[in-house]
This record gives C-alpha cells, sequence and structure tokens, in this order.
C-alpha cells in the first residue's frame, strides 16, 4: 500500500525533543517491515485535538482521497480524541473511498482481517460507552425528578429552570396572562398569535408567534386549571 503517515506533538515546547522523530521512525519502520510505500509524512505542532483545527491533518486527508491508500499514525490518539472520533473518520471519510487507517499502538489495520475485526470490537464499545453514558443519564434524571427537581426537555413557557427547580419566568407571566385575557375575549389561537407578534414579544426560543403555539400555552392554562 501506497500510506500518508500523520505524527503530532501537543505543544510547541515539545517540537524538539524525540517525539515527532520516534514517531516518524516508527512509521517508517512499520512501513519497511510489511512493504508499504510511505508515500508522505504530515507533521503537526501545537494543533488542537479537534480534527478540524487541524491544517496537516485535513491536508493528509485530502492526499489520501486523491493519491494515496491510506493513511497511518503511531498512536489513536494523534489521529483523534477518542475511539468515537477514530470510528466517525473511518466510516464518514476512509471506508466510503476504500482507505485503510493503520494505527501502531493497538494493531489496527483496517486492510487485513485481523485489523477490521478490532475496528468491529473498537465499534462495539464505543457504542457500549455511549449507551452506558446514556443510562447514567436517565437515571439521574429520574432521580432528579422524583426528589421534586426538573429533569426533562424545556421548561414551558411562563417557567424557568434555576437549579433543577422550576420557577415563574416574570415576563413570559405577564405574556401569558395576556394570552389568557385575549383567548377569553374570543379571539382565535391565529389572531393571538398575529397581536402578540404585532406587540414585539417573542416566543420562548426566540422568532415569531404561531397560531401552534399559542395553543400550547392556552393548554397548559387548562391543564393546570
Amino acid at each position: 500500500m501506497k500510506l500518508v503517515g500523520y505524527i503530532r506533538v501537543s505543544t510547541s515546547g515539545q517540537e524538539d525533543n524525540t517525539s515527532l522523530s520516534e514517531q516518524r521512525r516508527r512509521i517508517q519502520a512499520y512501513c519497511d517491515a510489511f512493504g508499504h510505500e510511505l508515500f508522505y509524512v504530515f507533521e503537526e505542532v501545537g494543533s488542537g485535538k479537534d480534527a478540524k483545527g487541524r491544517p496537516q491533518f485535513q491536508t493528509a486527508l485530502e492526499m489520501v482521497r486523491t493519491s494515496a491508500d491510506g493513511i497511518v499514525a503511531l498512536k489513536l490518539d494523534r489521529i483523534a480524541r477518542n475511539t468515537r472520533d477514530v470510528l466517525e473518520l473511518v466510516e464518514d471519510i476512509l471506508q466510503p473511498n476504500d482507505k485503510a487507517l493503520v494505527l501502531l499502538d493497538i494493531q489496527v489495520d483496517t486492510s487485513t482481517p485481523t485489523g477490521r475485526m478490532i475496528l468491529t470490537v473498537m465499534a462495539a464499545v464505543a457504542q457500549l460507552e455511549r449507551d452506558v453514558i446514556k443510562e447514567r443519564t436517565q437515571e439521574g434524571r429520574r432521580v432528579k425528578a422524583s426528589s421534586g427537581g426538573f429533569a426533562f426537555g424545556s421548561p414551558a413557557f411562563g417557567l424557568h429552570s434555576i437549579e433543577g427547580q422550576l420557577h415563574a419566568n416574570q415576563l413570559e407571566t405577564q405574556i401569558v396572562e395576556l394570552i389568557r385575557k385575549h383567548h377569553r375575549s374570543g379571539k382565535s389561537f391565529q389572531q393571538i398569535a398575529i397581536w402578540l407578534n404585532a406587540q414585539g414579544y417573542s416566543p420562548k426560543r426566540g422568532g415569531s408567534w404561531h397560531r401552534q403555539t399559542v395553543q400550547k400555552v392556552i393548554e397548559r392554562l387548562y391543564k393546570a386549571g
């Protein structure tokens, strides 16, 4: 395979140590041992962990798309922040273009059956991590809700959340009262929405009032009543 190498250190203070040269040496040794051509090595110093903030990495990916068979790096964290980010790179960019990813620290080479198996295991672990985090978040919300705290979604119009507790929003409460009065006078939801917009009042998330947003406020009032 014709591979593009990518090496990175986190800070400029590391530029003169052995880190970059050691990464380059080990990548070259790997390519020599397995008969791969190291087409080019991109070097990055002091760039952030976010791939979008690393111009050399983006250039390396572009070269992979057009001229090389894959990208090789010494460690997973040289490529991305975590397993999930690596999997997104593989699924969104490398696999659609039939390109390989080689990570020497965990012996991943997606051009081989073993490497693909390891990547599958990584994907399963990443999914398990997402599921565990989701479950913990939901359980935390349930506990919070059971103790009287506000834990789910956005507070209804007229309310806001302070440290997990719902409190009246004074300005929104005044608007709710205006909506109540106009509805009692016989105005339709649409007419109330037009009036609110003309007066410069905004819904909770900004923008304009519509028939549906006025209806939700009225329905909540009836439910509360």
